[in-house]
């Protein structure tokens, strides 16, 4: 299914299904009556320049604001306003001491597509146009430099060119830093983050407004300990980043439940030495 998703190309999408269909094919049915541009990086639009399958940001976020989320809806905004405004300081500063015109996670990236662009082989058809080959496969693509697109629709996609376009590139000794796209830039990370957020006096210097008082909402307290954690989706796994808890019985050796639940009539002979380990 991953393999499925993180397909570029609707061919190679194709084929994994295909593979997926003869391990699973309920899987395989459920999957096909969701709208590829949802899941599949190969229907995805070109204009973000983003390939991003899973939801890392909103996790981000929650986690960083775990400390605020349970606090009063002003004092938690002030919180967020001043870890923003703190951000956005650091992130000026950081900028600063990088002298690259790109930035390093998308140059890490761009090197990683110079790494795997020595499996292929490079042939000239005209002007900017290429076929890029396999060398132990019959895997090939056509590369448009002036275009700055490749068949396999990564380039496209992402905006940093694919190995295909790196060894055309290469071949022409043309640097693939240079058909980076602009959005990862430095000029355009400094612009992101150029707009500071202004700082404000605290409470008591707030300038007083003839407003009615405002009183707090009617809340009961729950019995218990307030929940921190966020509340997890109805199919969402409660185990997840988590190591789960196993029992072994001592009297049959048998996972998932233990000696005063057990139904075995038979006492397996490892399981009483395991319980002796235990209890000497």
């Amino acid at each position: 299914m991953m393999g499925a998703a993180k397909a570029t190309y609707i061919q190679e999408w194709a084929a994994k299904m295909k593979e997926l269909k003869a391990i699973k094919e309920p899987t395989w049915e459920w999957l096909m009556k969701i709208p590829t541009k949802s899941w599949c990086k190969h229907a995805f639009s070109f204009y973000p320049k983003c390939d991003v399958l899973m939801n890392n940001i909103s996790e981000a976020f929650n986690s960083t604001i775990l400390v605020a989320r349970d606090k009063p809806v002003l004092t938690m905004c002030e919180w967020i306003r001043s870890y923003l405004m703190n951000m956005n300081a650091t992130l000026r500063q950081k900028v600063d001491r990088w002298n690259q015109r790109i930035m390093p996670k998308p140059r890490y990236r761009l090197d990683k597509e110079v790494e795997m662009s020595g499996s292929w082989t490079p042939i000239w058809s005209k002007n900017e146009i290429w076929q890029v080959v396999h060398i132990h496969s019959k895997h090939s693509f056509i590369v448009d430099v002036s275009k700055r697109s490749c068949t396999c629709n990564l380039w496209e996609l992402v905006g940093i060119p694919c190995r295909h376009a790196v060894v055309a590139l290469g071949y022409r000794q043309q640097n693939p830093e240079d058909f980076v796209d602009d959005c990862y830039s430095k000029a355009r990370y400094i612009d992101c983050n150029d707009n500071n957020v202004s700082p404000i006096n605290g409470e008591d210097m707030w300038p007083e407004v003839d407003v009615e008082e405002m009183l707090p909402p009617t809340y009961k307290r729950g019995p218990g300990r307030p929940k921190k954690l966020r509340r997890r989706e109805p199919d969402e796994d409660p185990n997840k980043g988590r190591t789960a808890t196993t029992y072994r019985c001592t009297k049959c050796n048998k996972h998932g439940h233990n000696t005063r639940s057990c139904l075995s009539q038979v006492i397996d002979p490892e399981a009483q030495k395991r319980k002796v380990k235990q209890h000497p």
